[in-house]
Parts: C-alpha cells; structure tokens; sequence
C-alpha cells in the first residue's frame, strides 16, 4: 500500500512538471509569434491536454491521502479559489473605474496568481492541522 502511495504521488509530481515543461515554452512562442497561425493553435492546446492529465493524477493522489492531509488540501483548494475570485472581481471594477494595468494581471498573470493562491490556503491549512 505505502509503495503504490508513493508512486502516485510521484506520478502527480511528473505531470506537474510536464505540464510547467509545455505551459511556459507555449507562453512564450505565443507570446513571440513564431509560429503559424494553424500551428499555434496545436500549440495552444498541449499545455492544456497536459494540465488535464496533471488534474486527474492529483485526483488520484488525493484519493490515497488520509483524512487529515485531503482536509489540508481542500482548504488549500477553497482559499486558492476565493482568493481567485476576489482578484477577478477586483480586477473587473477597477477596469469598470479605468484604473488596469494589464502588464501586471493580464490573463497569463491570473495562472500564476491562482498558483501562488493555492499555495498560500496550503500554507495555512498545514498549519492549522500541524501536517
């Protein structure tokens, strides 16, 4: 049980890294324009098909968590998505006063809020269960 418990967390590990691996190089070729139009979209996809993949690994990993550690990331989870939306809504009303600055939450920027948001609830969470 242990071994196999190992191995699917290290599974979500590994396709957490493939999908940093096709998510940041596809940024900046988009970014750049490098490609042709018909390619890039094929582009545009992968990082998707492989944050797909990432998602149902982690599933499975938190499927063999016990109770305290999928509490922990459920919380993380919960804050990561409040804090998510209240960046969104915020964003909204300012952009409503005139007052946005995309070079600073444009939508590749909100990828990497909702990481570090996610990160911050699973902070927190780990320390509120001592885990």
């Amino acid at each position: 049980m242990e071994r196999s418990v190992k191995k699917v967390n290290q599974n979500s590990v590994i396709f957490a890294l493939i999908y940093g691996a096709t998510y940041l190089p596809a940024a900046w070729l988009l970014k750049h324009q490098l490609v042709s139009k018909p390619f890039s979209i094929i582009i545009a996809i992968v990082p998707i098909v492989t944050f797909a993949v990432f998602v149902l690994k982690l599933i499975k990993a938190f499927s063999v968590m016990d109770e305290v550690k999928q509490r922990v990331q459920l919380e993380a989870v919960v804050i990561g998505f409040s804090l998510t939306a209240m960046l969104i809504m915020l964003l909204f009303l300012l952009e409503l006063c005139g007052v946005t600055n995309p070079g600073w939450f444009g939508y590749g920027h909100l990828v990497a809020y909702c990481w570090l948001f996610y990160f911050v609830g699973w902070f927190v969470s780990k320390k509120k269960y001592g885990v």
